[in-house]
């Protein structure tokens, strides 16, 4: 390392024409600029440099080492411009893990905008409603929704959506619909097994604040939300969803909303990622398209 710092000092001074100058160019004493010559010289082995009071000029083994530490040098100056694009021009792989159905219907818009301004990123989204581990499958950045667990890594909320009950309009004519939380153990329930608690579930009645833990039964269980969806829509139950999952079906009346006088807690939208510092600019790019598009969403 002390040798490339030598021959940028050297090539400085063979352009500057002068040790003063290259000093002054370099922001150091003339004397450290002369003692960084000489200990090149040393470490190549030969003289390099004509001295003189009134002129400097290279030798011919001198001549012949500059051509090369002028390429070097040039080289350097490149790679560093390009580093310095790369920090204001999002490149490379992007790897985005998130749960399918916000990925689906989310971050695909998000992607396309992304693509339009910046055509050197590639994304690769990885959906899976199961939490990956980012350090082992290389993710930059990892979408998950609910109550977060500890851990190593950095965590940011963007936003909430609120959790719904719901089922269809063919399953509450065929059962009748609930009338309070506690009703719910008589009902079918389709359970989403990725939970913590799946069957428990703690409501909070709007009127009185007064909080109801019912424990619900299941004959239904899956791992994935796209079949608790469907399942609901084909009318085998009762389940419940944060709300940007089931926003159009509930807009559409393909599910009906339930127990509206009564709440659950809210689910936070986590980005995810290892570290705190020296975010990539394809990180902090995204990120800041994802920021918006949560605050802008009618489910948020």
């Amino acid at each position: 390392m002390d040798e490339l710092k030598r021959i940028g000092v050297f090539t400085k001074v063979i352009q500057a024409k002068s040790f003063s100058e290259a000093a002054r160019q370099l922001g150091v004493a003339k004397s450290a600029v002369s003692k960084q010559i000489s200990l090149l010289e040393q470490e190549v082995g030969v003289r390099l440099l004509n001295r003189s009071t009134r002129k400097l000029s290279l030798t011919e083994a001198g001549e012949i080492y500059y051509k090369h530490c002028e390429q070097i040098v040039n080289r350097a100056e490149i790679a560093i411009n390009e580093l310095r694009q790369y920090q204001h021009q999002p490149t490379g792989t992007l790897r985005v893990a998130s749960p399918i159905y916000f990925g689906t219907k989310q971050l695909i818009p998000i992607i396309k905008e992304l693509r339009c301004l910046y055509p050197l990123l590639k994304i690769e989204l990885l959906l899976e409603d199961r939490i990956v581990n980012m350090v082992e499958e290389g993710i930059d950045l990892s979408i998950r929704i609910g109550w977060l667990q500890d851990s190593n890594l950095i965590a940011k909320k963007l936003c909430t959506s609120a959790t719904h009950i719901f089922a269809s309009s063919e399953y509450l004519s065929r059962y009748g619909t609930p009338k309070t939380p506690l009703d719910l153990v008589n009902h079918q329930w389709i359970s989403l097994s990725l939970l913590s608690s799946p069957l428990r579930w703690n409501f909070t009645e709007k009127a009185n604040k007064k909080e109801i833990m019912v424990q619900v039964n299941s004959n239904l269980k899956t791992n994935s939300v796209d079949a608790v969806i469907s399942a609901a829509e084909n009318g085998l139950g009762i389940s419940a969803l944060a709300k940007l999952s089931i926003c159009e079906q509930l807009h559409t009346g393909k599910l009906t909303p339930i127990l509206e006088d009564y709440e659950l807690p809210s689910l936070g939208v986590y980005a995810v990622y290892p570290h705190r510092e020296h975010l990539s600019p394809k990180v902090r790019v995204f990120m800041e398209f994802l920021e918006k598009n949560c605050r802008n969403a009618p489910w948020s």
